[in-house]
Formats: C-alpha cells, structure tokens, sequence
C-alpha cells in the first residue's frame, strides 16, 4: 500500500509577511499593561496614599511624580495608541503598513526610553543619571519618529481615494505631528534639566510640555479615531466632514495658546493667553461632541456587536463627559489665574479628570471595539466590562473630587484620597488580566471577523481573513450554525 504523503509544513512567516503583521499590535498593548500595572498607574497609587495617610500634598519627591506621569503618558497611553494604529491604520485606510520592518525596534526604543527615564530622573543631579537620563529622552524621539514615519507614509495623506472620511485622517494626522513634537520637547526639557544640574522639571517648562502631549497629542488622536469608529458603530447621524475641520483648528490653536501662556514666556499676555486658550478648548470640545451627536438619539440602528456589549458605548459616553468636565475645570482654572495663581491640587485634579475620566476610559471602551481578539471575548461576556467600569468610575470621581477638598478641608479627604488611587488600579488590574489572556489567543487577517466565524461554525477559517475582503467568508449552512457571522468591527464599516 503506497505511503500517503505528508504535506510541508508551512514556512515560518517573515515580520513582513500579511500575516505576521496582523500581531504588530500586540508586545505594544502588553507593553502598556506592564506599564501602568507597574510604573504607571501602581506607582502612582502609592504616591498618592503617601500623600493622603501622612495628609501632605508634598510628601512624594517631585521628580518621582513626574518620572511616574511620564510612564503614563508614553507607557500607558502611547504603547497602546501605537499597537492599535499599527494595526488598525491599514484597516482604515484599506493600504499595507508601510515601513513593517520598522514596527519592532520602535517598539524596542520607546519601552527604553521608558525605563531609563524612571531610573534616572529622580537621580538626575549626579552628570552619570543626568547623561542616562537624556539619553532615554533620545531613544523615545527615535522610536515616536520611526512610528509617525509608517503612520504618515500609510495613510498617504493628500490621497483622497480612501473610504475613509478626510476628518478623521486629519485628526489623526494632527495628533501623530503633536506626538513627535512632544517627543522631541522631551529631549529639549531633560537635556536643559541635565545642563543645570536638576532633577525636576521647573512649572513653566512641565506645564506646556503636559498641554501639548496630553491635549495636543493624546486627546487629538482620541477625537480622530471616534471619527472614524464610533459613529458607525453607535449608528449616530454624520455630518459631512468638512464640519469638523473648523474645530481641529480652533482646538490646535486653543492648545498653542495655552502652551504660550503657561511657559510664561511672554510677560503679562501670558496669563491673557492661557484663559482665552482654555476658554477656545472649552468651546471646541463642546462643538466637537455636539457635532458627533453623541448624547442624541440613535439616527439608526446600531451594529450587533454594540447590542450583544453595550459597555463599549457606555464607558465612550462617560469619557466624553469626563473630557468637558475636564475642560470647564481647565477653562475656570486659566481665567481665575489671572487674578491668583491656582493650586497645585485643583489642577492635578483637572489632570486626573482628563487622564483617567477620558483617556483611560476611552481605551477601555474602544478596545472592545478595536482589539479583534479581545472584542470576541467581551461579545461573550460582558459581565466584567461593567466591574471595569465601575471601578474606574468610582475610583476617578473620589480622586477628583477629594484631592481638592484635601487642600481645602484636610480630613477625612485625604484618607478618601489616599483610597482612591487603588480602586482605580483594581479595575485596571482586572482588564488587564481580560485583556492579555485574550490576546494569547490567535487572530487572523480580519481580527474579530475570523473569531466570529469560528465561534459560529466552530471550526477556523480555510484562509486568513484580510483587511481587504469585503465580508468574512460566509459560515457553514444553516442547519450548521445559529446565528450569521459579523462584519469587520474594526474598520467600523456601515451596516
């Protein structure tokens, strides 16, 4: 009896190949849970019940808050803003990454960059720390360029062949530019901290630096990606996208003239500057959500996938609301600092409430939406999603609201305040946990579309599911399955 042949194994795929991109994004959102899990949010946990058992604002080195804040900003955030671009940008855009090969050592950069910075700065009056220390300022610009170059190249801007709407791609375009800017406002702040033998980054050099990463970059890459997603998914009402070209100006030009105002740098307009600048934030924010119809009533009937999760929508709209209180906050701040400075405490309240009330809960929310592997897990049980975000909720609005009365009234606050900082850790330590075992699973060319068709004909796919296709592959007959397999959520396509 001849001897059946055996077929090849497949070949081990190159970091170029569709395949292998199609996990780009993952070791960037592991990297971000290690980081707010550890450096992150953790540490800032523990500086902040410091704080509050020994009831003193001040009991926490300086340079070690800023160290901490740094890790949030680039750790946190910025690991998981660059996983989910790499790998939703082609998506979007229907083109290949440009640049692949580039992915990893700007992943290997900025995780560097990360870790000397929190080693050295709180050092950084010894020449050795202070050299290391603007060296891991260095790393971070070469891996932040070497991202913004592929995102650049990959959305092809001035091509206005894609399906995708021009508003979103200048957002994201916009927020990519403040992203590398902050990254080489980095090396200008440390290597002036190590020229001057400080370990602290004076008030009105962190400042701006602060206004332009967080509000320049973060929440601008935020807004363009609601663009591009969330109507869809939410099935709002979409206005045409020339509508919102007005308000990235009017927030970019609202976020320079904070940036100016707080530097200091031009005498007495800067205070001018810093409130007409929270005032124009206040008023494009506002213009901003009342333009995505976020809080109207449903133009149309949403996507599956919102019906079988409603948290996905629930932690977005809480974050949209976290972002104007934020910016009444920042607004009412700028304009009563021109009659006496504001404490440090009502402004790192406003911080917090933009930090974790919007950022924080805005990837929480989205990933459900745009991490494929992860969405499938949620669709099947929600449950968790809702301990997630009352937690968040809840350990945020005591943060918020009991750093200031502290200042003000001293205890209990303070112990409340001291409390609320693992609360939050507590629900990011349980998404965490949701999030990388989800992401040991396998995943295809279409991310959830895949996962869904498994999951209803409860066999893999016979080829990957690329970005391309305009379905998945339709699922086994219908004596085979129970319900239909889904679209692509990640691109956010209408339904």
């Amino acid at each position: 009896m001849a001897r059946s042949e055996q077929p090849a194994a497949p070949k081990r795929a190159g970091w170029n190949s569709e395949n292998r991109q199609n996990h780009l994004y993952k070791p960037f959102l592991r990297g971000s849970l290690i980081a707010v899990l550890t450096i992150g949010c953790t540490f800032g946990a523990i500086n902040l019940a410091v704080m509050g058992f020994g009831a003193d604002l001040h009991a926490v080195w300086t340079s070690l808050i800023q160290a901490h804040a740094y890790s949030q900003i680039f750790g946190w955030v910025g690991l998981f803003i660059m996983g989910i671009a790499y790998h939703t940008m082609t998506r979007f855009w229907l083109r290949p990454l440009r640049r692949p090969a580039l992915v990893r050592p700007a992943f290997v950069l900025v995780v560097a960059g990360l870790v000397l910075r929190f080693l050295s700065q709180p050092f950084a009056s010894n020449p050795v720390a202070a050299a290391i220390m603007v060296t891991s300022a260095v790393l971070g610009l070469a891996g932040v360029s070497l991202f913004v170059w592929a995102m650049f190249e990959t959305m092809h801007l001035g091509d206005d062949s894609s399906h995708a709407p021009s508003a979103a791609k200048w957002f994201m375009a916009v927020g990519f530019a403040w992203l590398w800017l902050a990254s080489l406002a980095t090396v200008v702040v440390l290597g002036y901290l190590a020229a001057q033998g400080l370990d602290t980054i004076p008030p009105d050099w962190d400042a701006p630096y602060l206004r332009i990463t967080l509000g320049g970059a973060i929440v601008t890459i935020i807004m363009g990606y609601t663009l591009r997603t969330v109507p869809a998914f939410m099935g709002l009402r979409i206005r045409p996208p020339g509508v919102y070209r007005p308000v990235l100006v009017g927030y970019t030009g609202a976020i320079v003239l904070e940036a100016l105002g707080e530097s200091g740098a031009l005498g007495p307009v800067s205070g001018v500057l810093r409130a007409a600048g929270g005032l124009g934030e206040l008023a494009a924010l506002g213009a901003f959500v009342w333009l995505l119809n976020l809080y109207a009533p449903r133009a149309r009937q949403g996507t599956t996938q919102q019906e079988r999760n409603p948290w996905p929508t629930r932690f977005i709209k809480t974050a949209y609301a976290w972002l104007l209180i934020a910016a009444c906050l920042n607004a009412a701040f700028g304009v009563a600092g021109l009659a006496a400075p504001v404490p440090h405490a009502f402004v790192a309240s406003y911080h917090h409430a933009l930090t974790v009330g919007f950022i924080s809960l805005m990837i929480v929310g989205m990933s459900m939406r745009l991490v494929p592997v992860f969405v499938t897990r949620m669709m099947r049980n929600p449950a968790p999603a809702g301990v997630i975000f009352a937690l968040l909720l809840g350990g945020n609005t005591l943060r918020v609201l009991t750093e200031s009365l502290a200042y003000l009234y001293g205890e209990p606050y303070y112990l409340l305040m001291g409390l609320s900082g693992f609360i939050e850790v507590a629900g990011l330590a349980y998404y965490a946990v949701l999030l990388w075992r989800a992401l040991d699973q396998p995943s295809y060319g279409a991310g959830a579309a895949a996962q869904a068709f498994q999951d209803v004909t409860g066999r893999a796919p016979t080829r990957p599911v690329i970005a391309l296709d305009a379905q998945p592959p339709r699922p086994a007959p219908a004596a085979d399955r129970e319900r239909a397999p889904e679209r692509e959520p990640v691109a956010g396509r209408r339904t």
